[in-house]
C-alpha cells in the first residue's frame, strides 16, 4: 500500500487521517461476453505502422502458444478474430482475378488478332508490366492490397503492345496480297525494314496515347488527408504498370515480333530505330 502525505507547518497529514483507504478494483468501464456465456477477459494486438501484418499475425500465434503452455489447465486461448484469415482471402481474390482477367485477355487476343504467337506476344505484356507496377510500389513504400491492385486494367496495360502488334500483322497481310507467286523469301535487310516502317507508323500514336491515360491519374497524386491514402497507392500501382506497358510496346514487343515473324534479327537497331522516333516525335 502506498501512502502520501502532505507537510503543513512540519506536521505530516495522511491520507488515512481524513479518509478511509481500502484495496479495490478499478473502476468499470464495460464487460467483454463470449457468446452469450458470460464474461470473459479479452486481449487486442495492434501492429506498429509498417509493419507486415501476415508476419506480425505469425509471430503473435508462436507467442500466444508458447504462453498457453504456462497457463492453468482451465484457462485457455481462443481468437475471435485473426486478420491472417483476411489476407489469405484477399490475396486469393487479387490472385483469382489476375489469372482470370490474364486469360480472358488472351481469348480476346487470339479472337481479334486470330494468330497464336501475335497473341501470345502481346499477353506476355501482362506479367511484365505488373512486375513494373510492383518495382513502382516498393519505391514509394505501397503494400498489396484491394486499393493498390483492384484497379489494375488489363485492357489499358495491352493497348500499346496491341496497337503496334495489329499493324505488324496489317502489314504482313498488306505484303503477302502484293507478293508475286514464285518469287523468292524477302532478303534480311528488306524484313528488316518491314518491321521498322510497321513500328515506327505507330510508335507516335502508342506514345501519347499512353501519356494521355497516364495523365488522367495524376490529379489523384495531389489529394490529401484519407482520400489520399485510399486513392495514392491506385494510382501509383496503374501508373508503374501502364509506363512498363509503354516501354514494353515501343522495345520488347517490336523486338520479339521480328524474331518470331521472321527468322533475322537485328534487335538493338529496331529498339534504337523505334524509340528515337517515338522520343524524338514527343521532344
Amino acid at each position: 500500500m502506498v501512502r502520501f502525505r502532505v507537510l503543513r507547518n512540519g506536521t505530516p497529514i495522511f491520507v488515512s487521517d481524513v479518509a478511509e483507504v481500502q484495496i479495490a478494483p478499478m473502476p468499470r468501464h464495460g464487460a467483454v461476453t463470449h457468446d452469450g456465456q458470460g464474461e470473459c477477459v479479452a486481449g487486442m494486438v495492434i501492429s506498429l505502422k509498417g509493419e507486415n501484418a501476415k508476419v506480425v499475425s505469425e509471430r503473435v500465434k508462436e507467442r500466444i502458444a508458447a504462453i498457453e503452455k504456462t497457463l492453468p489447465h482451465q484457462i485457455k486461448l481462443r481468437p475471435f478474430y485473426d486478420q491472417t484469415e483476411v489476407i489469405d482471402r484477399t490475396t486469393h481474390t487479387l490472385r483469382k482475378n489476375l489469372l482470370e482477367g490474364s486469360l480472358l485477355v488472351i481469348f480476346v487476343l487470339l479472337v481479334f488478332l486470330r494468330d497464336v504467337r501475335a497473341a501470345l506476344l502481346v499477353a506476355l505484356v501482362i506479367p511484365l508490366a505488373m512486375l513494373t507496377g510492383f518495382i513502382g510500389m516498393r519505391f514509394w513504400g505501397v503494400s498489396a492490397n484491394l486499393m493498390s491492385l483492384g484497379a489494375i486494367d488489363f485492357g489499358l496495360i495491352v493497348d500499346g503492345a496491341v496497337v503496334m502488334m495489329e499493324n505488324f500483322i496489317r502489314h504482313r497481310g498488306e505484303r503477302g496480297q502484293h507478293a508475286v507467286p514464285g518469287q523468292n523469301v524477302d532478303s534480311a535487310i528488306q524484313r528488316l525494314e518491314f518491321f521498322i516502317v510497321a513500328a515506327t507508323e505507330v510508335a507516335r500514336p502508342i506514345l501519347f496515347g499512353v501519356l494521355i491515360i497516364i495523365a488522367v491519374y495524376l490529379p489523384i497524386f495531389t489529394l490529401q488527408g484519407l482520400e489520399g491514402k485510399m486513392f495514392r497507392p491506385m494510382a501509383i500501382t496503374v501508373c508503374s504498370a501502364i509506363l512498363g506497358s509503354l516501354i514494353l510496346s515501343l522495345t520488347v514487343i517490336p523486338v520479339l515480333s521480328e524474331i518470331f515473324f521472321s527468322r533475322f534479327s537485328v534487335s538493338a537497331l529496331l529498339i534504337t530505330w523505334t524509340v528515337a522516333n517515338a522520343t524524338g516525335s514527343f521532344f
